[in-house]
């Protein structure tokens, strides 16, 4: 019986032992090379700023890292993370508390994690920039050196230029580049343009290479459409040796959004633009005193300024083209048919006439904005088309001629080109090639009415965004549908005018 109880109670002290927890096995110290982050969050509870959650993955090369959108301030955001047990983390001279301590994070950030033994290892933290989300347009990226703000049109200053393609992809590396103001009165407005000179020629979102590029604020069209509607009529209706290009853009500088612009050619002499010769700009504002070369031809007293190349005053160059117009005058005032035909190229004063004259230019009644080239063949082109934003109805001054009512031939009965175009506008040759450009133009309205339909729709989250920053639309505080409703009012102006400049000259061009 003693032996039964002394079994029974060896068999009752196993069985508690078995059910006892085993003893933990202590946790192996992590190592230096073990010594990372397990998870690197930055949450939208702790960042008043932040739409979302900011996950951050590790990259072969073990740097953490996550794509945050442009406007979120990086110099300040409180990070949440997990490393290994017995491990304390510092960084900017700081122990870090998991969702507690606050970091600048605008440059790559070097955490170190230590062990409990006194080792340590290092893992770099960092926010890729971002751009997709503002409207779907690429997003032109201009950060000047030292963040220097642009201030004139004279001053050249370093910066660095992408370009996202609106998705959050790359459409163009960053460059070196320098930045400078540009324009005349769109110079004196809030939303400035800009011109941009790269370090090296580059293609630019499908545009042939070159260094020089313009930003075109569009300050005056509201429809924001006017120059691109231009530059696609030039290239399907005219036969220039050179049509522009360009893309509407969203534009960041120094950080700050400055919402739509239209990113194109500028007018330079060059294989990919106007490919020889000598490019002139008639202007009447031009003076010696802002740098301008040019002259005053002797008949019409126009400011003939030659812009590329710029060569000195009273040098080979320059007499030649002061000599070359002045000869072109005096054959169009003795009405000298075949003497000027032996300098013009016809077709091409035909193609800027009828995109002037249907437009209603404002600027081109030989005013300013009028590009003519001497080729090295000896032959006068017009061209190419320039500053359109007060074109198309667009009458935004008081004193205007009211150019906003579609009818009448607006560049032919301008004093100022009484000269070139009503010499010319009687020709015969000129006349005969007006009416096949205007018929094949007209031929194809619907296609000219879509295009103006599908831009507009292409920019309408770049319209609220610019109108919020601009209130050129609406006034400050109004809503996302009250701008866009604005919007769609001067997209259908737009549309309206150029149906009703159809009408008027579908009655009138057979006429002449």
């Amino acid at each position: 019986m003693k032996k039964l109880l002394f079994s029974m109670l060896i068999g009752a002290v196993a069985l508690l032992g078995a059910c006892k927890d085993p003893v933990p096995t202590p946790p192996t110290p992590p190592t230096p090379e073990s010594a990372t982050f397990f998870t690197f969050t930055i949450k939208k509870a702790d960042n008043s700023g932040l739409t979302e959650d900011l996950i951050f993955t590790a990259g072969e090369d073990g740097v953490f890292t996550c794509k945050v959108p442009y406007f979120i301030n990086r110099s300040s955001l409180i990070p949440s993370f997990t490393v290994p047990v017995g491990c304390f983390v510092v960084a900017q001279s700081k122990t870090q508390i998991s969702g507690k301590t606050a970091v600048n994070f605008s440059q790559p950030v070097v955490y170190t994690i230590k062990t409990s033994d006194g080792k340590s290892a290092a893992v770099t933290v960092k926010l890729d920039i971002g751009y997709a989300g503002l409207s779907g347009l690429p997003v032109v990226v201009i950060n000047t050196e030292k963040n220097q703000a642009i201030k004139d049109k004279d001053t050249w200053i370093p910066a660095k230029m992408l370009i996202d393609d609106g998705k959050g992809n790359v459409a163009f590396a960053e460059a070196d580049a320098e930045v400078k103001g540009r324009g005349n009165t769109t110079w004196t407005y809030d939303k400035k343009p800009y011109a941009i000179k790269l370090g090296s020629k580059a293609e630019v979102l499908g545009m042939p290479k070159h260094k020089r590029w313009v930003l075109l604020a569009s300050w005056n069209d509201k429809a924001m459409l006017r120059t691109d509607l231009t530059f696609f009529m030039a290239q399907k209706y005219t036969t220039f040796r050179w049509k522009q290009r360009g893309k509407a853009v969203e534009l960041i500088l120094n950080g700050e959004h400055l919402g739509h612009y239209y990113l194109c050619e500028q007018i330079k002499v060059d294989d990919n633009r106007v490919p020889d010769g000598y490019v002139l700009e008639i202007d009447y504002r031009a003076k010696e005193a802002n740098g301008d070369i040019f002259f005053k031809s002797d008949i019409s007293e126009l400011n003939f300024v030659l812009k590329d190349p710029e060569p000195e005053k009273g040098s080979d160059e320059y007499n030649y083209a002061q000599k070359y117009i002045n000869n072109i005058e005096k054959l169009l005032k003795d009405g000298d048919v075949e003497g000027y035909r032996s300098y013009l190229n016809m077709e091409s004063f035909v193609d800027w006439y009828l995109n002037q004259e249907f437009s209603m230019n404002m600027d081109a009644c030989f005013f300013l904005s009028v590009y003519m080239n001497i080729g090295e063949d000896g032959k006068l082109y017009m061209g190419p088309l320039w500053d359109f934003d007060i074109a198309f109805g667009n009458d935004v001054f008081p004193e205007g001629e009211d150019n906003h009512i579609p009818e009448g031939f607006y560049i032919y009965n301008s004093d100022r080109s009484k000269l070139w175009m009503k010499v010319l506008r009687n020709d015969e040759e000129f006349l005969k090639i007006l009416k096949e450009r205007y018929a094949a133009m007209r031929a194809d309205k619907d296609n000219i009415l879509a295009y103006i339909d599908d831009a507009a729709a292409a920019q309408y989250e770049s319209a609220v965004l610019n109108d919020k920053k601009w209130h050129k639309l609406c006034k400050a505080g109004a809503s996302r549908e009250q701008i866009l409703k604005a919007y769609d009012a001067e997209v259908q102006f737009l549309k309206d005018w150029v149906e009703g400049r159809f009408a008027w000259l579908d009655e009138n061009i057979p006429n002449l």
